[in-house]
């Protein structure tokens, strides 16, 4: 049985911020995910989390205004004051799993950079007891992204055997056409994965991606890991839940 959490980020806009965890749990999920949780005291949002019985799957370190610090030259120093804080709010909300995102950089140094971030920053994760996680962006998402392309996932994956991805299928399926094959592909390196249909970007069933393949290949991967919705809603976020009934009398 596959379990799906809600991204905060994108469901439940309707509602201001704060709002959407009671929100969350209202309609089932056990778990949420969000990529920022600086704006708020990260008791504030433990509370929420206890409260409502959720778990926090993942969320991204600072990003600065760049989506990302990772491969910005010029930002190490803010790369690694963002992790210090980043493991502060991991230990406080009790989540494992912390993005480093690469951010926005056309800069010839950014591989460089990239890989000396990487170098400081996994080991450094990895000492507090915690999980660095990378995903793919595709540029049609964020334009300017660094880690844009699964080349580039492929050789950070070869040179840190530590590092997990957050495989998101709806870039995988933007930059491949084949998402079912980066799952297979990459499904033993894979921390968490998110979801959207193509195109549009909102939830399944809206678009032509062939979600009970997918969702069958997950089952059969033995994948035991969250589904993020990471998508735009359609609609009302309550109304527009329906395929994930389907989907699972479906399996």
């Amino acid at each position: 049985m596959l379990n799906f959490n809600a991204h905060l980020g994108f469901q439940f806009t309707e509602l201001p911020f704060l709002q959407r965890f009671a929100a969350a749990s209202q309609v089932g999920f056990k778990a949420v995910e969000f990529p920022s949780p600086y704006a708020y005291d990260a008791s504030v949002l433990g509370d929420l989390l206890q409260e409502h019985k959720l778990k926090l799957v993942q969320f991204a370190a600072p990003a600065g205004e760049t989506k990302g610090l990772a491969a910005v030259p010029g930002k190490e120093d803010e790369f690694r004051h963002g992790l210090k804080v980043a493991v502060q709010y991991a230990k406080a909300l009790g989540c494992a799993n912390v993005h480093l995102m690469s951010g926005v950089s056309g800069d010839g140094q950014a591989n460089t950079v990239f890989r000396e971030n990487l170098d400081y920053g996994v080991k450094y994760l990895l000492d507090h007891g915690l999980v660095p996680l990378l995903e793919v962006i595709c540029t049609e998402a964020a334009p300017g992204y660094f880690f844009s392309d699964f080349h580039k996932a492929q050789d950070a994956l070869e040179r840190f055997p530590d590092i997990r991805l957050i495989l998101d299928l709806y870039h995988a399926q933007i930059l491949t056409q084949d998402a079912i094959g980066m799952l297979r592909a990459y499904h033993h390196r894979t921390e968490h994965v998110q979801i959207a249909d193509w195109p549009g970007r909102h939830e399944p069933g809206t678009g032509s991606m062939d979600f009970l393949s997918l969702f069958n290949m997950l089952q059969q991967l033995d994948y035991s890991g969250w589904v993020g919705c990471e998508y735009h809603p359609s609609g009302v976020t309550t109304d527009t839940l329906g395929w994930m009934s389907r989907f699972k009398s479906d399996l």
